[in-house]
């Protein structure tokens, strides 16, 4: 389920992008055209006396908040099949071929990749701000490679109190590896 923003004063959105764009921007000096790389960034702060989460990515690295052990995805997995980011790519005059932007990347937005820009990658993040309640309970943030085969309920079933976040974090990439994951598999788990 995909959430649009609310920006209002004072609050992140605008910064955040600012700052996805600069880094990809700083990529490009760095001769970053034929490599790129997905991203999640997590802040919490304080907005008119509530605990805001700001879940901010590129690509497919996601995130997935569990509450009371109800998995809830705070991310958008930018990939060529989503119709939003098919429409947004032919809107810019980019192509998808063989599932792919450009014929060679499985997703629409990422840092780097230079050399795809014209076929419609971008680096601006898609941003949740959410309200963080007593009942969020462990944010779970984790590269495509768990993603691939572990499902979001899953993840969050490996999330348990009497855990610590890095034991929670090493199950769930032990899971994905062994359900047969062969790619990057990282993972990190934030409790509230």
């Amino acid at each position: 389920m995909r959430k649009e923003v609310i920006k209002q004063t004072g609050d992140l959105c605008a910064s955040i992008d600012n700052v996805f764009v600069r880094i990809d921007n700083e990529l490009r000096l760095l001769d970053a055209d034929g490599c790129g790389s997905t991203g999640c960034v997590v802040i919490v702060r304080q907005e008119f006396g509530h605990r805001i989460l700001y879940v901010a990515n590129v690509g497919d690295t996601r995130a997935v908040l569990s509450q009371n052990g109800k998995a809830e995805r705070l991310s958008c997995d930018h990939r060529p099949n989503d119709p939003n980011e098919v429409t947004r790519i032919k809107s810019q005059g980019g192509i998808i071929f063989d599932g792919r932007v450009g014929g060679s990347l499985a997703i629409t937005r990422a840092f780097g990749d230079h050399a795809l820009k014209k076929d419609g990658v971008i680096p601006n993040p898609f941003i949740n701000k959410h309200v963080l309640r007593p009942f969020d309970k462990f944010l779970v943030i984790a590269s495509d490679g768990v993603w691939d085969t572990i499902e979001d309920q899953d993840a969050v079933n490996l999330c348990r109190d009497e855990l610590t976040t890095k034991q929670m974090a090493q199950n769930i990439v032990k899971a994905s590896i062994d359900q047969g994951s062969k790619d990057n598999t990282s993972c990190a788990v934030i409790r509230f």
